[in-house]
């Protein structure tokens, strides 16, 4: 299901992404043997294939290197074909089709499950020392990674990219949990998909996780991160329906202001209203913890309708795209007294 390609030759690439992509036509490991043949670390990319910057910044680096990385590079694009559909870059998965990143886990009964069984098993085959996986936010906001763990390695990993993290227990069938087989992971979004600055993030941690001799260790004081621990997901029962309006929808179960992306990663106050709910689709939300339970009243509350938090939180991942808000979540949120700066 996967092709393997051993150290392309630039010439071979394409002189853009999309050309590059139009070469490989299927989901494709590329091999780049390094200066220590014996070790190995993974890159990942195109899990959703409207996500660009990390295509982007793989290409730019497999097309202008001019040395040998430090170690072998595996480099893993999954939803090419997706990226291909025209106009090309559009779609996050196919119509109809279930989202590669929510298939890393059992059954592995569609093809986007095979897909993602199938890069599992190259990863376990071929045990590299760590793994990226590289995406662009649903909306609009600042580069941030996600990992399962706090510690040392994942830390160190994060600061070639970023100098923010969010910790959580939450299991979706993603990537980053491959990290549950101790080989230090996290997904790294580097912000909005038609972002510039976002490419540039990419290929530039990119340089140093390909580069640097040793990447697994950290130290706080040249690279102190933002730490946000146990982040919840909004989410609507499946067939609601959320808008973007600057009034309220009465066709939508809730609305949310147009612009609703300016808060991504800033503290919003009980005072800052965030939209409207319709007033018989509370029921019809929920913010699911990794024990199950639904604490959507401790997160937001309504008057008269409109929507509010209930205390301090720190929004992210906010998207305005109501397909992705629909089938995926609406955004992230996490207690504004539940992140601190890593200190030494």
């Amino acid at each position: 299901m996967i092709q393997y390609w051993f150290n392309p030759d630039s010439d071979q690439l394409g002189q853009q992404a999309e050309d590059f992509l139009q070469k490989l036509q299927r989901p494709t490991l590329i091999h780049i043997p390094g200066l220590d043949r014996s070790r190995k670390r993974a890159i990942c990319t195109l899990l959703h294939g409207n996500e660009p910057s990390g295509t982007r910044a793989l290409h730019r680096w497999l097309l202008t290197r001019d040395r040998l990385p430090a170690v072998d590079i595996l480099c893993f694009f999954g939803a090419v074909e997706t990226a291909l559909e025209a106009p090309g870059f559009h779609y996050r998965q196919l119509p109809g089709q279930p989202d590669l990143n929510r298939c890393f886990k059992p059954p592995f009964d569609t093809r986007q499950g095979r897909l993602a069984q199938s890069i599992l098993e190259l990863l376990q085959a071929m045990q590299p020392e760590s793994l990226i996986d590289i995406h662009n936010t649903s909306g609009k906001g600042p580069a941030f990674a996600v990992t399962m763990t706090v510690d040392t390695a994942h830390k160190a990993l994060t600061s070639l990219f970023t100098n923010r993290l969010l910790v959580t227990k939450l299991r979706l069938g993603a990537l980053f949990e491959y990290s549950e087989r101790n080989v230090p992971t996290i997904t790294v979004e580097c912000g909005g998909a038609n972002d510039s600055s976002s490419d540039e993030m990419a290929f530039a941690g990119l340089s140093r996780y390909v580069n640097e001799p040793q990447i697994l260790e950290y130290s706080a004081k040249d690279s102190p991160l933002e730490i946000l621990h146990e982040p919840v997901r909004l989410e609507l029962d499946t067939g609601g329906r959320v808008s973007y309006q600057e009034r309220p929808d009465i066709t939508a179960d809730i609305t949310l202001m147009p612009d609703i992306e300016r808060h991504n990663f800033s503290a919003v106050q009980p005072t800052e209203q965030l939209g409207w709910v319709h007033p018989d689709r509370w029921q019809y939300l929920k913010m699911i913890t990794p024990e199950g339970k639904n604490i959507i009243d401790q997160m937001f509350t309504l008057e008269q309708n409109r929507l509010y938090p209930a205390q301090p939180l720190k929004l992210f991942m906010i998207t305005s795209n109501p397909i992705i808000a629909q089938s995926d979540c609406l955004f992230y949120a996490v207690a504004d007294n539940h992140s601190h700066l890593q200190q030494n």
